[in-house]
């Protein structure tokens, strides 16, 4: 499954929340260790996995299943028989940065070729200037200079200093799993107990994870059987704040950043240095470093100081009681829980500096996040051959959810005793995160889903197939007369190499052609149809202490007749087998469409709000995907070559907004984000844009820079041209060696990072690039205008300095700038394992062994992106489902490599 969708997670017929480790606002994650709902299963308690693309699957899951869904069944969900055996794994691995930038050691700190302690690298060369004055004996904030006086007067070498890159660390991970299977004819019993460990590159990023899982599969009676499985896990998540932004200390919602400013440190300072660079007073503990104004927060302080923290307690059960009332009818009743409970917190201690005003007095806050989901299936199963010829399997059911979310918590300002994190040690408590995005702690929210579903199955002669299937759903989230969907499909498949014996041959051993008509429902949040009112019972504290409470009307406008929206799809495909089972393809080509979108439509703010959702325009994706499986080698004496190809192609499209409406923002910002605008690509990234003149040239102000054009423009377009994936796997007599290279053909890009290293002069590469020289941009200057007073465009040829070009003209407020192509290619993955023959293990109690040296993005190219960046576009810095092609000072990318170690007994 490809896109920037979620596919639903679906363990042992029972849909697994995608709202696990929610951060409900919290900006924990990164690239380094990250709490993930995919990792809350054991590998070891995993007996298959398998995948539904396209709508196949809605008509039993329902709306969730639209993306696609990833089907688990656990071992004690198989219904599998084992003999006793105990199955132990050790997996210990590396993790490092895979996409650290190369730094030029030729100019240190500065501006216009001179030295001075600025954000930026355009100061003077190396070999200019032997010493300079210590940064700490020019602070502006005396509190901070004077616990320094061994730098008083002193002079340090002007040099270029280590990698910044030194910082981070290479992480250990580590997991421990030890699985028990065994029973008897009438009970099956499986329980799995796995560790893990998990240091991320970035210091004070680490995770701990206890997975615990039990399951059972009995007969009660000779039609009468049951299975369950209980999974447990605890997962304990710290990490300094690794959310998004754009350097010079910005950062997103108020909250500080680890990488905000740190890749472009001046080459001239090293920050790991303690006895030259100190990163905090020794008595008050305030970050200090080497601007005036200490208004860049010491990364080692925000590591040290600035933590966010997420411990999520979460059971999983899924029950399953089958009725067989002959060997082709059976009745089902499946009832699913999945629970969690996060608790999660933020410590800023004090002292950070006046970039984070908010903050800089220290901020404590903490919040539990509960989530229940209740999810009940009755389906009656039947199998019957209607005639001689045709056949019929038909599963009929009704499916009920609940879930309930709950969230409260607490925020504090003020701290009195620095590394203390207790509210009661904060002067100012708050009902609501007021430094960071203003949320009020207590929400509960509640929805309820029903569904009725039918899926009818039909052959005739094992070669052709028809399949019908519907769902109606009724949910809460919206009014009664507009709650109400119903979803039909039908798909229809044929085998000419079944129905004509003489199509079959070694070379075409296989044909089948398919095709289809699927629907689904998308329904919008909760109380969406409704306008709310937020209390807040400390919203302003007076001059004599008195407490002030509001109850603020929403700025969003209830909508009473919200609908559901429908997604409708067209999909058609073969897939065929030639040379004895060597090759093999499936391709399919689908045309998806969505309409009475649900949308966040902005509002008149004269009326009081400023948004609602509305049943505004339709969505087209229109798509191919191939898959391609072949064995060009395969010998007698054991070794294998296998090849897989996938191609995916994807084009969406907003076809329609509805009247009034040009463009709505998706993600981002209304001057930088994703846009939706009719007859473009879905989520076109749109921003400022440098002015040009009639004929296409650029135009060029008389500072010599190129001017910015007024609103707003479209920068580029995020979607992939196409994805492909290559994966080799040669075997022979034990061993098995598989690599995967992963190729992304286009889409743009929005990214900070290479933007910023380019422009603060930081990089590599740029030898050639003599910043004594004078630089003119291309373009056009105005020299007058005609008789009818439109300006007059005559060539460039205003000179600008080194830095103007590098820093003034390439990055602030020119975003079209910051524009990359995000093609790339990887090695996704490297596997070599070796497991040892029965022989070999004949005498001893070990009945299987394995062990297999693993490799992940051990190597990419950005192919478009500058070569000293080493920048990899995969990061992502706007999530899921909606944003796509920013890159906000995401943080490097990751590479992992380690060994596998299986036994069995």
């Amino acid at each position: 499954i490809t896109g920037n969708t979620q596919p639903l997670w679906v363990v042992d017929g029972v849909p697994f929340s995608s709202a696990t480790n929610d951060q409900s606002g919290f900006t924990t994650g990164g690239t380094a260790a990250t709490p993930s709902r995919f990792l809350d299963l054991d590998p070891n308690a995993i007996e298959s996995i398998s995948v539904l693309k396209g709508l196949a699957a809605t008509a039993l899951y329902g709306d969730q299943g639209r993306n696609g869904v990833i089907l688990v069944t656990t071992k004690a969900g198989s219904g599998k028989k084992r003999a006793p055996e105990i199955t132990f794994q050790q997996t210990l691995s590396r993790n490092e940065i895979a996409s650290m930038p190369d730094f030029q050691n030729d100019y240190g700190n500065g501006f216009q070729q001179l030295f001075g302690n600025f954000f930026s690298n355009w100061g003077a060369h190396f070999d200019e200037i032997d010493s300079i004055g210590h940064p700490y004996q020019f602070l502006g904030d005396a509190t901070l200079r004077l616990p320094f006086p061994q730098f008083f007067w002193k002079r340090i070498p002007y040099e270029p200093a280590p990698s910044v890159g030194n910082f981070f660390r290479k992480g250990i991970i580590s997991n421990t799993s030890l699985s028990l299977t065994g029973g008897t004819d009438k009970l099956g019993v499986t329980a799995t107990i796995g560790y893990t460990t998990e240091e991320g590159y970035a210091p004070g990023n680490d995770l701990t994870r206890v997975n615990a899982q039990v399951g059972f599969n009995g007969s009660v009676t000779d039609k009468l059987s049951i299975k369950s499985s209980l999974m447990y896990t605890n997962t304990d998540f710290v990490t300094p704040p690794l959310n998004g932004a754009t350097g010079g200390g910005a950062a997103f919602g108020g909250v500080p950043s680890l990488y905000a400013n740190f890749l472009y440190t001046p080459r001239n300072l090293n920050i790991l240095d303690d006895a030259t660079f100190p990163f905090e007073t020794p008595e008050e503990k305030k970050s200090v470093w080497y601007r005036g104004a200490n208004d860049i927060p010491n990364a080692r302080w925000i590591a040290k100081y600035a933590k966010e923290t997420d411990v999520t307690d979460r059971f999983f059960n899924s029950t399953s009681f089958t009725y067989d009332f002959n060997e082709n009818m059976a009745l089902q009743y499946r009832v699913g829980l999945d629970m969690y409970v996060q608790r999660q917190g933020r410590s800023y201690n004090k002292g950070i500096g006046p970039t984070y005003p908010n903050i800089n007095n220290g901020v404590y806050q903490t919040q539990t996040i509960s989530n229940t989901i209740w999810n009940h299936d009755l389906i009656f199963s039947l199998q019957k051959q209607i005639t001689s010829d045709i056949n019929l399997v038909a599963r009929v059911g009704g499916n009920a959810r609940n879930d309930y979310f709950q969230r409260d918590g607490a925020y504090s300002e003020g701290q009195i005793v620095f590394g203390l994190m207790r509210h009661s040690n904060f002067t100012s408590p708050a009902t609501n995160s007021a430094a960071f995005d203003g949320r009020t702690f207590e929400v509960t929210t509640e929805q309820q889903r029903y569904g009725l579903y039918g899926d009818f199955s039909f052959d005739y002669k094992s070669f052709l197939f028809l399949n019908l299937a519907a769902r109606n759903d009724w949910t809460s989230n919206l009014e009664k007369g507009n709650n109400s969907i119903f979803y039909p499909s039908v798909s229809a498949s044929f085998v000419p190499t079944d129905a004509f014996s003489n199509l079959k041959s070694n070379t075409l051993n296989y044909l089948k052609i398919r095709v289809g008509y699927g629907t689904s429902a998308g329904f919008p949040p909760v109380y969406g149809t409704r306008t709310v009112v937020a209390p807040n019972s400390r919203a302003f504290v007076d001059a004599g202490g008195g407490i002030i409470s509001t109850h603020a009307i929403s700025n969003r406008l209830g909508n009473l007749a919200l609908t559901a929206e429908l997604q409708q799809e067209i999909e058609a495909g073969f897939e065929a087998r030639f040379l004895n089972e060597r090759v093999s393809i499936d391709f399919t080509v689908y045309d998806r469409g969505t309409k009475d979108l649900i949308t966040d439509a902005p509002v008149d703010p004269a009326t009081g709000f400023t948004t609602t959702y509305l049943n505004l325009g339709k969505l087209s994706n229109k798509g191919i995907e191939i898959g391609l499986n072949a064995t060009p080698i395969r010998l007698s004496n054991g070794f294998q070559w296998d090849v897989t190809w996938n191609f995916t192609l994807v084009r969406p499209e907003v076809v329609s907004l509805g009247a009034g409406l040009d463009e709505i923002v998706l993600a981002g910002f209304t001057d930088l984000g994703n846009f939706a605008v009719p007859g473009r690509p879905m989520n076109i990234i749109k921003g400022t844009v440098i002015a040009r003149d009639p004929e296409g040239n650029r135009i060029v102000g008389a500072d010599g820079l190129h001017v910015i054009a007024p609103g707003i423009g479209e920068l580029g377009d995020p979607n992939p041209n196409y994805l492909t994936t290559l994966i080799n796997t040669f075997s022979f007599k034990g061993i098995s060696l598989s690599f995967q290279f992963d190729y992304r053909d286009g889409g743009m890009m929005n990214a900070w990072t290479p933007a910023g290293l380019l422009a603060r002069g930081v990089l590599a590469g740029r030898e050639n690039f003599d910043r004594d020289q004078i630089f003119i941009l291309p373009g056009v200057k105005q020299v007058g205008v005609d008789t009818d007073g439109d300006p007059i465009y005559a060539p460039n040829d205003i000179q600008i300095t080194a830095a103007d070009y590098g820093f003034n003209s390439q990055f602030f407020s020119r975003n079209d700038n910051s524009m990359y192509d995000a093609t790339w290619i990887r090695l996704r993955e490297v596997n070599l394992s070796y497991t040892l023959p029965k022989s070999v293990l004949s005498k001893t109690p070990i009945k299987n062994a394995s062990i297999t040296l693993t490799g992940n993005n051990l190597w990419f190219n950005a192919v478009n992106v500058p070569k000293y960046v080493n920048f990899d576009p995969e990061v992502a810095s706007l999530g899921v489902n909606r944003g796509a092609g920013f890159d906000y000072l995401t943080g490097p990318s990751m590479r992992r490599y380690g060994a596998v170690l299986r036994l069995t007994f």
